[in-house]
């Protein structure tokens, strides 16, 4: 049997080299939104502490030894009855925690099996505690009921190589990561049914992964009230404000303070290590969040002295303040908390979480 990594490597060789060949023999005319650009930043934008705008709660401390270890915490979701999330991609499986930070169910693990996967990228809760996750390996999302049990699996049609799930509603979710259909184009978005279908493609691939061959645009999306949603690519400052069906609303095109934009190299390689030092010259979004009516995105500035910056939009993307000195990477949010990755030890991970304390 082919092991699951070496077969997620080969994925990912594939999908470099179908975004290579695209670049080369897509001839017809890109999909393009529709320019309507939203405020631009106000030339004096407020930087702040995040300890002057923030109150600490206490944390959430997990064990990395033990029957349920969690050792790498790559996202965080909240549902409504306040159970936590925890997608853990070190050990292929999900976390399901009470509000004190007490592992209840684990769901999933490593393998090819029913509700298993090989390379678990993101998962969310829909409103009635059901989970839907996403395996970037096999290229699908897997849908399970509050206590774990599978429900059924949908294979991603088209989808090169997905990095995020956003649900819409209890019947619909997006996925993020490059989708490509012959004479359609090429985006980085596509709206799902639970039934498998999917309804819309939309959120035109970014000219940069072409110039270099390369899928370097990870996609990150939230959510947002009144049936929006934030896209954006890791990679680049603008933030796209689209309907739930897809349909362009605005982008928000301001580049924020300290943003250093990638460009692309002379000669495209492979991911090598000097690309990786290439790609550490840019500043890359590292984790997306809403709470207490405010849309927060990390993003890392560059450079050897670079730092990790903390922009607060508004639900018109109107960008509010921008925070410094972060306590770590920020993983998720729900009504009123934003939830940070803290320390992660031999010991223990902690998860903090943060209340706006401003009135």
């Amino acid at each position: 049997m082919i092991d699951p990594r070496s077969r997620r490597h080969v994925a990912i060789c594939l999908s470099l080299l179908v975004a290579a060949s695209l670049s080369f023999s897509c001839d017809q005319e890109p999909q393009t939104t529709s320019r309507l650009q939203c405020d631009p930043h106000p030339e004096d934008i407020a930087v702040r502490g995040f300890a002057e705008a923030f109150t600490p709660a206490e944390p959430l401390v997990f064990g990395t030894n033990g029957p349920i270890p969690v050792l790498s915490v790559r996202a965080l979701s909240v549902a409504p009855s306040g159970r936590l999330l925890l997608t853990d991609s070190r050990s292929f499986d999900l976390k399901v925690s009470d509000g004190e930070g007490r592992i209840v169910s684990v769901i999933g693990g490593e393998g090819e099996g029913p509700g298993e996967f090989t390379a678990l990228m993101d998962a969310v809760f829909l409103s009635d505690d059901r989970v839907l996750a996403l395996d970037a390996g096999r290229v699908l999302a897997t849908l399970f009921d509050a206590t774990g049990e599978v429900l059924g699996t949908l294979p991603l049609e088209d989808q090169l190589d997905p990095r995020a799930a956003v649900a819409i509603d209890d019947s619909t979710f997006l996925i993020g990561g490059m989708v490509t259909s012959p004479g359609e184009g090429n985006d980085m978005a596509r709206i799902y049914s639970l039934d498998g279908s999917f309804t819309e493609s939309f959120f035109p691939a970014d000219q940069l992964l072409f110039d270099t061959q390369m899928i370097v645009d990870g996609v990150w999306g939230i959510a947002l009230p009144g049936g929006s949603l934030a896209l954006g690519l890791d990679v680049t400052p603008a933030v796209h404000l689209f309907s739930e069906t897809g349909a362009h609303i605005c982008t928000q095109a301001s580049e924020l303070p300290e943003w250093s934009q990638l460009l692309p190299r002379d000669e495209p390689v492979a991911m090598d290590q000097a690309t990786r030092e290439w790609i550490r010259q840019a500043t890359l979004t590292v984790g997306a969040a809403y709470a207490g009516g405010r849309l927060f995105r990390q993003y890392r500035s560059s450079g050897p002295n670079g730092v990790s910056l903390l922009a607060e939009y508004d639900d018109d993307l109107n960008l509010q303040s921008v925070y410094t000195s972060l306590p770590g990477r920020l993983i998720g949010g729900d009504g009123q908390t934003l939830f940070f990755l803290g320390d992660e030890s031999v010991d223990e991970t902690r998860v903090l979480r943060f209340r706006a304390s401003r009135t």
